[in-house]
């Protein structure tokens, strides 16, 4: 699932000409913060912290959608940013935008709560084009920021092309899509797929603790599977008749003979940082284990990402990465887009081995970009994801003759898509 940077009109008014500082889960956060967090959010378990200026900034999760709140040294709450739908926008705000921004598609929408007072955010994108708009609650526009879209912006939404040495796209095998599925409403937010033997696919989505079970030539959902209450699941493997599923804490939920639709469900918790946030998982046949990427970050790894081995025949988790992957990579410096850290430059959400060759591919969907990993971590190779078609590619599965499936999550406004792809990179 994606993380953006939400930044309030408010927020950018108070923290103007001061520097930022980029730490993260090394931010020290006064008690008393700490302490209001936890009353005004007693159900979070994962938050990001960052200092800006003399404020501190708490980024986290409510039902899948992303929320900011800043507070000061003292603890007191200085202003609340939550993502909403488009829907959700006073009627004065839908009309303009529906008058005099036609042209336009909504990326974002953020509602701001500082000093009493409720603003909207709207992110509106075309090919040429990014508008940043900020209404009050009567639809009065309080302020309205344009950037132009990058060159290197204008590649990321080109074909899935490969990247070369100097960042020019090059012509490749893939071509465009041989197929493509429109999910229905319950996979909106499809987060992790699986290709099974029977060649239908095991699809998980963010918030919901339910395998769905899609078959591509009905093209319909043909089975729920409950396994578990709400959470943030975000991939999917299968040994043989057992399913795994991955929590963003790192937890795999295990469930044996899956297919029976009453499955027992056992939980693996993993011991590492909060912000780490998992979101990648595959099953290695070769070795016998689940592979799990990290999204986040481990600050002890320095300027490293690592991928993480649980083993199938004593069910443990190894806290030490099997593969790490150097952020200094030539290849990782060519997406384009702003960068709030220094690990953003990578940050898989999911990945899969390919069955005919055993290359490791990674999907990035922050950056839209696929890569070919070695074990030792190394980029062999790189394509630039669609953004047009693939607007959040958060799934990667193979068929058994090679055949690339990815799905896309839709959106606010999208639909959740699959699309496959002849062969591979």
């Amino acid at each position: 699932m994606k993380k953006t940077s939400i930044w309030a009109f408010a927020l950018a008014a108070l923290l103007a000409g001061s520097a930022c500082d980029n730490t993260w889960t090394e931010t020290k956060v006064p008690e008393a913060v700490k302490v209001k967090f936890g009353e005004l959010y007693p159900t979070i378990k994962q938050v990001d912290w960052d200092k800006e200026a003399d404020l501190y900034e708490a980024e986290f999760h409510i039902s899948g959608r992303e929320r900011v709140a800043l507070f000061d040294e003292s603890g007191s709450l200085v202003s609340h940013v939550e993502e909403i739908e488009e829907r959700y926008l006073p009627a004065p705000v839908l009309a303009q935008l529906q008058q005099e921004y036609t042209d336009y598609k909504v990326d974002e929408v953020h509602r701001i709560r500082e000093k009493g007072r409720t603003s909207f955010r709207v992110e509106l994108e075309d090919k040429l084009k990014e508008v940043h708009l900020y209404f009050d609650t009567t639809g009065t526009l309080l302020n309205k920021q344009e950037a132009s879209v990058t060159s290197d912006q204008t590649k990321a939404t080109a074909s899935l092309l490969p990247v070369a040495g100097d960042g020019a796209p090059v012509a490749n095998s893939l071509g465009t899509p041989a197929a493509r599925w429109e999910l229905p409403a319950e996979l909106n937010e499809v987060s992790g797929i699986v290709m099974l033997a029977d060649g239908k696919l095991a699809c998980v989505q963010d918030e919901k603790g339910i395998i769905f079970v899609y078959d591509l030539e009905q093209e319909k959902v043909v089975q729920q599977i409950p396994f578990a209450g709400p959470g943030d699941y975000e991939g999917i493997a299968v040994a043989g008749t057992t399913a795994y599923v991955l929590r963003s804490d790192g937890t795999l939920l295990e469930m044996p003979d899956f297919r029976n639709g009453k499955p027992a469900t056992q939980e693996h918790r993993a011991s590492l940082p909060a912000s780490i946030d998992m979101e990648g998982l595959t099953y290695d046949a070769a070795n016998n284990r689940l592979l799990l990427a990290s999204k986040g970050h481990d600050t002890k790894l320095g300027n490293f990402k690592g991928l993480y081995a649980f083993s199938l025949e004593d069910k443990k988790l190894q806290t030490t990465p099997v593969v790490k992957i150097a952020l200094a990579q030539e290849q990782l410096g060519k997406s384009g887009k702003k960068q709030k850290s220094k690990y953003d430059v990578l940050q898989p959400s999911s990945l899969e081995i390919h069955p005919k060759t055993g290359e490791l591919y990674l999907a990035d969907a922050a950056n839209h970009r696929l890569l070919i990993i070695d074990e030792q971590g190394n980029i062999k190779k790189t394509a630039t994801l669609d953004k047009e078609l693939l607007r959040q590619p958060e799934g990667i599965a193979f068929g058994p003759d090679g055949e690339m499936f990815i799905a896309s999550e839709g959106g606010k406004k999208g639909t959740g898509l699959i699309v496959k792809y002849a062969t591979g990179m």
